[in-house]
């Protein structure tokens, strides 16, 4: 049943602050409501989730819930605690990216007209034997006891199943720009599979998410998540203007790989058509950092393509993980872009040799790579 958020509080789409921050943080995990668990995550990940698509993220929650199928093939539990902190998680990061009030939303699915499978012939459980349920643990409760009958004939797998159709509903009618109410309510119905399997397996969910994540992130240990050091560190996305000389090439792509990057090389440095556009997207798409040499005279050539890449840069990757490089950033491309553009703060580094260029490049790429080195020691 699809229902209206038009007069439901909204979740504010925005991150706490820093009084609400330390007000969440004193307090027992078991305390925590569903909209502090929210704004939990929101901290934790919004600066990283501010980059992504809705779509992106939609793609890791059906990830995560398919990484639940070989431990629960298994019933190993340890493997599959993990796993489901992971799906809350994302469900979560999710909500807050859409500004949804989730709890509101539960409450309004399952609080009033708690939907039913086909097989069952259970009734509805008087609604005066509940109050909106605020905590994590009393969300569980009160959705094990609406389905109290229907989950005496339902094993794990089978909810995992039902989730994962849930899930697969939910990219479809993203991808189909269906309306936001029912896309809201596959994600309370994720919400509500994810607390039925813990309590079919007898797992707390407060407890093992509070286990996993606690209030930083797992990878780099912080607050609010460092993505410099948490983004993947495999590929750059590599482009060059056409007068781009062979020595400044081979430097940036020789320290690219001496720093451990497999390099992806747009080939094509003009933009003339939506073919080369969709090329550079893709190529970007599959990168977790780029490096752009810009031209120092964009009247030589269009400069329309590298002003794209250097947008779409900063708008997939991480603002810490993206370097442009301008022979001369006080004029052409290098000053067109920070200046009309100055919100996004992009940075272009001038260089004026080579050597210079090999120095600069490397420095960035040395520094990153002490921080996540740094990070990873201190998980020691």
């Amino acid at each position: 049943m699809f229902f209206s958020l038009e007069n439901s509080p909204r979740f504010p789409n925005q991150l706490v602050d820093s009084q609400s921050q330390d007000h969440a943080t004193e307090r027992s995990f078991d305390d925590l409501s569903l909209d502090d668990w929210l704004s939990r995550f929101g901290r934790i990940y919004g600066k990283r989730h501010d980059k992504h698509t809705t779509e992106y993220m939609i793609s890791r929650l059906v990830e995560e819930v398919a990484e639940l199928v070989n431990p629960m093939e298994s019933q190993d539990k340890a493997q599959i605690a993990p796993n489901l902190a992971d799906v809350f998680s994302w469900t979560c990061s999710l909500a807050f990216k859409l500004d949804i009030d989730l709890s509101s939303l539960a409450w309004q699915k399952y609080g009033q007209h708690a939907p039913r499978p086909s097989w069952s012939q259970a009734a509805q459980p008087s609604l005066q034997e509940f109050s909106m349920p605020q905590t994590l643990r009393d969300w569980q409760k009160f959705i094990s006891k609406v389905y109290q009958e229907e989950n005496l004939r339902l094993t794990p797998t089978n909810s995992l199943v039902a989730m994962m159709k849930d899930v697969g509903d939910l990219a479809m009618l993203n991808r189909k720009r269906a309306p936001l109410e029912q896309i809201t309510s596959k994600l309370a119905a994720i919400l509500a599979w994810t607390l039925t399997i813990a309590q079919l397996l007898q797992l707390d969910l407060a407890t093992i998410v509070d286990q996993k994540y606690d209030d930083h992130c797992p990878v780099c240990t912080q607050t609010i998540c460092d993505t410099d050091v948490c983004h993947p560190f495999k590929t750059m996305y590599v482009s060059f203007s056409t007068e781009t000389p062979d020595e400044e090439k081979y430097v940036i792509l020789d320290s690219a790989s001496t720093f451990g990057f497999k390099t992806l090389v747009n080939s094509t440095a003009l933009l003339e058509s939506t073919r080369d556009l969709s090329a550079s997207l893709d190529l970007i798409s599959k990168s977790d950092a780029a490096c752009v040499l810009l031209p120092s005279d964009p009247s030589k050539q269009p400069a329309y393509g590298q002003v794209f890449e250097a947008l779409a840069c900063y708008s997939m990757l991480s603002k810490g993980n993206v370097w442009l490089f301008g022979r001369d950033k006080t004029k052409g491309l290098g000053e067109f872009l920070e200046r009309v553009f100055a919100n996004e703060q992009i940075e272009v580094t001038p260089y004026r040799d080579v050597n210079n260029l090999k120095g600069l490049f490397e420095n960035y790429l040395q520094i990153l790579q002490d921080k996540r080195a740094r990070t990873s020691q201190s998980k020691k």
